[in-house]
């Protein structure tokens, strides 16, 4: 029973770890570069896995599936600055 949980652990482990940098694209916006800063626990054997990601230019955390991400491949000086959105009733 035990190697049976372990094997599964394997297979399912979180694609990315703490502190990587990964590509997700905002909706409405160009891809940025985003820091993981936890994963989140799994909820559903069928789903993917959820972690909690942050821009810097943002003031706030994402949650985000894993299959919204993708590994960071270029140097960071190459991503545009994420705009910050634009929430209902807050516009200037």
């Amino acid at each position: 029973m035990l190697s049976s949980r372990l094997n599964r652990d394997l297979k399912m482990a979180h694609r990315f770890k703490v502190g990587q940098l990964v590509e997700y694209k905002p909706i409405g916006a160009k891809v940025g570069l985003f820091a993981i800063l936890r994963h989140l626990p799994e909820e559903l054997s069928a789903t993917d896995w959820k972690y909690r990601i942050k821009s810097d230019g943002e003031g706030f955390e994402r949650t985000v599936q894993e299959c919204d991400l993708s590994p960071s491949i270029v140097p960071e000086a190459s991503y545009d600055e994420v705009k910050p959105l634009r929430r209902a009733g807050r516009h200037h």
